[in-house]
This record gives C-alpha cells, sequence and structure tokens, in this order.
C-alpha cells in the first residue's frame, strides 16, 4: 500500500452482464406497476407458482413503446452499441425469455423440481411409506413459498447487490442480559464458517458464542422448515455429490465423476442457513488471547446443465493442449467441513467437536442423537425455559449460489493435487494483476474426473461477486492473449520469490491458510513453464 501503485477507482458502465439484469429490473418494475395483483406483498405464488409470469413474458414480446421510453429515461452513459442492442431496441428479450434466456431457465428448473416432489410424493404415498412421503410433501411446501424478489435475485434476473438475500447475520439471545446490541452481518459463504455453532466471534467488547441456527419465520407463531440439501461422498472416487433435492429412493444418483450409483442412502442432509444464527444467552469477558477460526470451508464446483455457455476455445502449445471455456449462471456450493447436530425444532446446535455437551446424549442412531428425558435438554432460542425435543438430527453447513465460471483444461499430466492446487493460486493471483481486478471478487476451486484410473484435475475460476460481475469470462479469449499473459505474469512472480516451499508473496493467503503446507512454488513454476514457450496456437 505504501510502495506500490495505487490505481483510481473505476467503474464500467458497459458491463454488458450488469446492464441487463438493470433492464430486467426496469421491466419488471413497469409490468408490477401495471398488474399490481401479480406482485402481492412480494409473495411469489401469483406470478410464479399460479403462472403470471406468462402474462409477464407476452407484455415484453408485445414490445411495449412504453418500456423503451422508461429504459431511454432510466439508463444512460453506455455506448451506442449497446444503446442500440438494449435500449432502442428489443434484441436483449431472447436473451431473457428466448429458449435459453436466462428468466426461462429458471422458471423451466422451477417446474420441473416440483413436478419432480409431486411424482416422489404421489409414489410414496401408493407404497404406503408415510415418513417418506411427509418429506417430499414438506420439501414442496417449503420450495413454494418464494419471495419473488428473492426467487429473481437469486436466479440472477435482477441486481443483487441492490438485495442483500445471501447477508446472514448472527443476532443476540433474547434471553441475553447484556444491555449492549449486537449487529453482526457476513455474506452466507463466509457466515457457515465464521457463525457456525460453537464459534466465538467478539464484538462490542463481549465473547459471543454462537449456539442456535435460526430457523425461517413464516408469521408471529409459526416457524418454517430449513432450507436443506443433500450431499454424498461417492465411496468409488472421493467426489462430492450435490442435490437441492430430495434423492428417490428407486432410482438413486449417478456420481457426477465416475457415474457410481450413488443411493438415496449415501446422502446427509445439509442446511442452508438462510435466516442466519442466534449467540448463546451468556455473555463472556474477552480472553487475551486471539480466537481461533474453527471451522472450515471448501468451494465444489457442482455444474449446472442449464448453464449458459459463453464461449470455449481450444489451444497447443508444444503439442500440449489447453482448453478454456466460461458459462454463465453456472453452480458452486461451498460447504462446511465439519458436521454439526441440530434440533429440527427450535434450531439449538452442538458441533461434532464439542464432546462434553455430546455426551449428554446417551444414544446415537441413524445420525441422530437423543436423551432420555427434556430435563437434560436444551434450552430454547427465546428464553422460554426448556425446548421438550429429545433428538439432535447431524447435518453440515452450505449456501448453493450461481454465477460467472471460466475453466481451464490441461492437455498434460494433471492428476498430483499439490501441483495443481498451487498452479491454481498462482493464476488466480496473476489474473487479478493482469486485468487489474478487486482479488477478493475472483475465486477459484478444482473439480476433476477419473480417466483410465488416473486423477485429471481442472480449474474452476468464477466470480466471486453474488451473481458473477463478467470478470472470469475476461479470461475466455478467441486468441488466448489474456491467458497468455497470465500465465506469463505467474512464472515471472514464481520466479522472482525465493521461498520455499511458498510464501504469501507468491502463492499464500488469509483464504487458504489450511492448505499452506502443501502449497510448493516451485511445483507451480515447472508445470506453467510447459506453456511459455511460444504464442498459443487455436486449433478451435
Amino acid at each position: 500500500m505504501i510502495n506500490g501503485v495505487i490505481y483510481p477507482p473505476n467503474f464500467n458502465l458497459d458491463n454488458e452482464k450488469i446492464l441487463k439484469r438493470h433492464i430486467y429490473a426496469v421491466a419488471l418494475s413497469s409490468f408490477l406497476k401495471i398488474n399490481p395483483e401479480l406482485y402481492s406483498g412480494n409473495n411469489a405464488k401469483a406470478f410464479i407458482n399460479e403462472k403470471g409470469y406468462k402474462e409477464f413474458v407476452n407484455w415484453l414480446k408485445s414490445e411495449p413503446k412504453e418500456l423503451t421510453e422508461l429504459l431511454k429515461n432510466s439508463i444512460s452513459g453506455i455506448n451506442q452499441q449497446l444503446k442500440d442492442k438494449y435500449i432502442n431496441s428489443y434484441e436483449w428479450l431472447n436473451d431473457f425469455c428466448g429458449e435459453q434466456g436466462s428468466f426461462t431457465r429458471i422458471i423451466n428448473e422451477f417446474e420441473q423440481n416440483v413436478k419432480y416432489l409431486e411424482l416422489e410424493y404421489k409414489k410414496a404415498m401408493k407404497a404406503n411409506e408415510a415418513a417418506t412421503a411427509r418429506v417430499f410433501e414438506r420439501k414442496l411446501e417449503r420450495y413454494q413459498k418464494n419471495d419473488l424478489i428473492d426467487f429473481l435475485v437469486r436466479g440472477n434476473i435482477l441486481p443483487k447487490y441492490g438485495f442483500p438475500v445471501d447477508s446472514v447475520e448472527l443476532i443476540q439471545n433474547i434471553a441475553s442480559q447484556s444491555s449492549k446490541s449486537l449487529n453482526l452481518s457476513r455474506d452466507l459463504a463466509v457466515a457457515i464458517a465464521e457463525y457456525a455453532p460453537s464459534s466465538e466471534i467478539v464484538a462490542d467488547g463481549g465473547l459471543y458464542t454462537s449456539r442456535y441456527i435460526r430457523k425461517p419465520i413464516v408469521n408471529k407463531s409459526e416457524m418454517s422448515d430449513f432450507e436443506t440439501a443433500y450431499i454424498a461422498t461417492c465411496p468409488e472416487c472421493k467426489n462430492i455429490n450435490y442435490s437441492n433435492m430430495p434423492i428417490s429412493k428407486d432410482e438413486g444418483k449417478l456420481c457426477a465423476i465416475c457415474e457410481k450409483e450413488l443411493k438415496s442412502r449415501d446422502f446427509y442432509k445439509s442446511i442452508e442457513p438462510r435466516a442466519g444464527f442466534v449467540a448463546e444467552e451468556d455473555v463472556k469477558d474477552v480472553p487475551l488471547s486471539s480466537q481461533e477460526r474453527k471451522y472450515k470451508t471448501e468451494a465444489i464446483y457442482i455444474g449446472d446443465k442449464m448453464a449458459f455457455p459463453i464461449s470455449k476455445y481450444e489451444f497447443e502449445i508444444e503439442n500440449i493442449k489447453l482448453e478454456v471455456e466460461s458459462t454463465a449462471n453456472d453452480s458452486l456450493v461451498v460447504k462446511s467441513t465439519d458436521f454439526f447436530y441440530v434440533c429440527p425444532k427450535c434450531g439449538y446446535s452442538i458441533a461434532s467437536d464439542e464432546m462434553s455437551k455430546l455426551k449428554e446424549y446417551e444414544d446415537y442412531r441413524d445420525g441422530v442423537l437423543r436423551i432420555e428425558n427434556t430435563k437434560n435438554g436444551h434450552k430454547n432460542p427465546f428464553g422460554k425455559g426448556k425446548c421438550n425435543n429429545t433428538s439432535l438430527t447431524r447435518f453440515c453447513l452450505h449456501h448453493e449460489f450461481k454465477t460467472d465460471v471460466a475453466k481451464i483444461s490441461f492437455g498434460c499430466d494433471t492428476s498430483d493435487q499439490a501441483t495443481m492446487l498451487s498452479v491454481m493460486y498462482a493464476l488466480l493471483n496473476s489474473f487479478a494483476n493482469e486485468l487489474n481486478i478487486e482479488r477478493r471478487d475472483i475465486k477459484a476451486c478444482l473439480t476433476y474426473k477419473r480417466t483410465n484410473g488416473k486423477m485429471e484435475h481442472k480449474i474452476i475460476i468464477y466470480d466471486a461477486v453474488p451473481g458473477g460481475a463478467g470478470h472470469s469470462r475476461r479470461f475466455v479469449t478467441e486468441d488466448g492473449a489474456v491467458l497468455n499473459a497470465v500465465i506469463k505474469r505467474a512464472v515471472k512472480s514464481l520466479e522472482t520469490c525465493q521461498c520455499e516451499p511458498s510464501c504469501y508473496r507468491c502463492l499464500r493467503s488469509y483464504e487458504n491458510q489450511k492448505i499452506h503446507e502443501i502449497l510448493d512454488r516451485e511445483k507451480a513454476l515447472n508445470f506453467l513453464k510447459q506453456f511459455t514457450y511460444k504464442h498459443f496456437e487455436s486449433v478451435s
């Protein structure tokens, strides 16, 4: 900050991705102003469940002049080419509600999931499997209870930064005697580690311990079920498989990597804590030692069959092939690496490493901890004494999100995970520096597939900005110039560093602390040197 060059802040008005979301927002608000009954206090029932969106699409296809005038008055400062495409015409309609349009895709996904849940419910009822039927029934009820704005923001239709749907709070326990007001908020991807049950947080001169996963509140007297998904580690290739729908007992699910059939019993439940967390009643004194971040998370690329492909190019460097591809609205999941035992009634939670609390429960079967009576039970988060539930169910925590993605595949040996992790962070740092991107706005993870018994890793670079800001797609160009420049800059950075095996100057950062020991500058340098002999030759 003292010795380096500090660039002035800038904002590019010609960002096509952000422009489209603003156009969609203006169009939606204009339509709902004419048809307020379809908004219904932000309830998505009329607009989504009862297919009111069809009127919206028909209205757009009529190309209303009043919307064109509203767009002209609402959006300015963009170049003439974008103005002609998005403001003076309705060319953007195909991107929105065409066969592969962004709005069409989220509606199709929603309706397909509703049909799946209804079908599985009917099958379970026919087979007299009441417990299974109830699982699908409750999931269906919860899935169809959407806020309209929340639904459209999560589908990247509306600008997400105007609606912080992925921001959650750690709130103070209602029974707390502290006179201070706790006001802590984090992005959900960060909160599932920092605010996870039993995590300790220093705030307002006190030490707060997170203890409850807050349940969504439907009204003053009713709480909804947790938002859940299903995760399984493949016993064959160790890939983590994810599904936001319950797994059918009849059909199961194929592993995304090795295609081994996974049964419903292979999956465990995970909670997406969209309503946030609640702290313990007692506020402790702040200790002299710093608080260690107890729980970690990992990012997993799960892919989305409905993701929109943007571009894909293949190059050859000294007989080694290299492929880059970019997609929009692709799917990733951040999940906790630890498990938590959660009361399904009040959200009281115990982390798997809290042995003293776990010993209070005498029985453990099928992922559930049980006690004999409520005398040894837990307090509820409302300051009204004990919760009368006598069992805790095992969950992990997760957050699913959609964003822009760039995929990099190397046509050489990529089987060594330590090498590929080192290469990944070298490219990520170089990419941010080369294109002057805020480093926190882009992240990366590895995905892989097994070929002839050997792992082949692929690097996934994604926008950390909610919904994507178009950074990752800049990596993928027809001439490979950006990729070439990023690799050369990475090699230069690794060559000028003299550390062993790595340091904060070349590969290490706060976000990759848990793998500092395996990041290796020499391994990354030797791998990337293979691609610096000459300019890329396109073979696409």
